[in-house]
């Protein structure tokens, strides 16, 4: 039964980790629905030609058994190489395909995986009373239930289909050869359809339950959340004390360097940046930013310290997001950044 206390639905990396581990969702009804309907679609194309290999073997068999020695001892080995050669020809294009198919399967559903933890060792799978224990478990029961179920349904379906055919297929002896492999096909054919019509709708249902099985494995309890969100982006206490050290560092740096400043430019209430210029340095140099809370204590310091503001939101920005603290502006901002100097030069040559 599914863990009462387990409310919470699969965060991804909880995901990534059961598909490492090689828990993903997997519904053999659905595999072997999909190899029913490749190996249709395969006897379909191939059925022909596979029933004439069949009959021309036949016959093979039939002209070599009546020659003198074939069936002996002594040519057992020549024999037996007949035998393997017809087997290849017939079954070869069929288990290639379906090779493929499973392979194709695979990739599709699941993609390319490689997993060697599902195959390490594990003291819980040869131990009797854990081995009893997943006999008699809930999922067990299901299991049994489900094959019961579906044996039942293709038993009754095979039924359905060959016994209003007996009587033909018993007197298929008295036919022709080609007549009887006819019979036979058609036969076949429209119990393979048939199955595999009820194996269709047995993995869609199938599928529903195994992934809300699936889906219930993967949940986990708040407190697993919080822990796997803590482990991902740190501890919110550590962050929050790391947080208040960048802040007041900040600040010491607005109280000291903000006063030094030439001029600062505001967005005007969500950036700030403080520039000081020294005719003998190639460049303005920036002392200060801020945004939101920090840019509003730039603008009040540079108010006390008497320091020009100029708003000009665009320069504000680019400079913002383009250069370090204490570290020159770049050439491509020199003459934005020179016109505001200018103005506020000119500004304290007025005053």
């Amino acid at each position: 039964m599914a863990d009462p206390s387990k409310t919470e639905r699969a965060t991804p990396k909880r995901r990534e980790k059961a598909r490492k581990e090689g828990s993903t969702l997997r519904v053999q009804d659905l595999d072997a629905t999909i190899m029913l309907w490749g190996n249709l679609f395969m006897f379909s194309a191939l059925g022909a030609s596979t029933v004439a290999l069949m009959t021309r073997s036949t016959a093979y068999f039939l002209r070599k058994s009546c020659q003198t020695g074939y069936v002996d001892v002594a040519n057992l080995q020549s024999l037996a190489m007949d035998i393997l050669s017809i087997l290849v020809k017939v079954l070869l294009p069929f288990l290639a395909a379906n090779w493929l198919l499973a392979l194709g399967n695979q990739l599709f559903q699941h993609g390319f995986q490689f997993h060697m933890k599902p195959l390490m060792p594990k003291f819980s799978k040869i131990n009797p009373a854990s081995g009893f224990q997943r006999l008699f478990s809930a999922k067990a029961m299901v299991d049994i239930v489900k094959s019961l179920l579906k044996f039942t349904i293709i038993a009754w379906m095979s039924y359905s289909v060959i016994a209003p055919r007996m009587p033909v297929i018993l007197s298929t002896m008295y036919l022709s050869m080609s007549q009887a492999m006819g019979y036979m096909q058609e036969t076949l054919f429209i119990l393979y359809r048939n199955i595999m019509l009820i194996m269709l709708a047995l993995a869609g249902a199938d599928f529903l339950y195994q992934r809300h099985t699936f889906e219930q494995s993967l949940r986990m309890t708040k407190q697993e959340v919080k822990d796997e969100s803590r482990d991902s982006e740190g501890n919110p206490e550590i962050k929050n004390r790391q947080r208040a050290i960048l802040v007041a560092s900040a600040m010491r740096r607005i109280l000291t360097q903000v006063p030094k400043a030439s001029v600062v430019i505001t967005n005007p209430t969500h950036f700030a940046v403080a520039l000081r210029y020294d005719p003998n340095t190639a460049a303005p140099i920036l002392v200060a930013k801020g945004v939101d809370h920090l840019a509003l204590k730039i603008r009040e310091r540079a108010t006390v310290a008497g320091v020009v503001i100029v708003e000009n939101p665009p320069l504000a920005r680019a400079i913002y997001h383009n250069v370090n603290l204490d570290r020159p502006i770049p050439p491509d901002l020199y003459q934005a950044v020179a016109q505001v100097l200018a103005y506020v030069y000119h500004l304290k040559r007025a005053a």
